[in-house]
């Protein structure tokens, strides 16, 4: 059983390696994370998906209109959409897919407890760490609560709410040498991809 420190350091990883994979690299990366994510989390990926398609439109519509260079044939072109533009939101919608899709599979096997954990560890040397986790955590169980609300909710969403913070209490499970193995061999990664970038 991997320590949450150790999945949400693996995520971040994977998240920094997709700035620099290749497009088409990019592409088949994307599709087999859909896949999972739909597969082992279907319903916190689609939650997810549909939660973000507003800024998954967004994303296309400026790529595609806005991105000079040669036109498309046809209607395609006469609308003013290019090749480069076709290219670049594929390549950016693929690597928004592939971040959220990995993020599903993240939260479905660590839960929520998993994920605040892994963060409330990572922000160690940090003095506010304790107020970020409480507010994500008063976030994340009201997200999970399902309803229909508006905007004006979201931003009450801290205030409603009246548990203090010494109510919560996260499970910390010790890190084990595998944990340790495994957060050395990332960190020698992201320095090397540093290094050579």
């Amino acid at each position: 059983m991997w320590h949450p420190v150790s999945l949400l350091l693996s995520w971040l990883a994977f998240a920094l390696a997709l700035q620099w994979l290749p497009t088409h690299v990019l592409f088949g990366v994307a599709a087999p994370c859909l896949v999972l994510a739909l597969t082992l989390a279907a319903d916190r990926s689609r939650s997810l998906l549909k939660r973000s398609r507003w800024l998954l439109v967004s994303l296309a519509m400026l790529f595609l209109f806005l991105t000079p260079g040669e036109y498309l044939p046809g209607i395609g072109g006469d609308l003013g959409l290019t090749y480069e533009g076709l290219w670049l939101a594929g390549e950016q919608l693929s690597r928004l897919l592939a971040l959220l899709a990995s993020l599903a599979l993240l939260h479905e096997k660590v839960g929520t407890p998993g994920l605040l954990t892994g963060l409330y560890c990572l922000l160690g040397p940090f003095p506010w760490r304790d107020t970020t986790v409480v507010r994500l955590m008063l976030v994340l169980e009201f997200v999970d609560q399902k309803q229909q609300v508006g905007w004006r909710e979201w931003l009450m969403a801290e205030t409603s709410r009246t548990a203090a913070p010494e109510s919560y209490q996260l499970p910390m499970p010790p890190l084990h040498w595998q944990d340790k193995l495994l957060i050395g061999g990332l960190l020698l990664m992201l320095m090397s991809m540093a290094y050579w970038s």
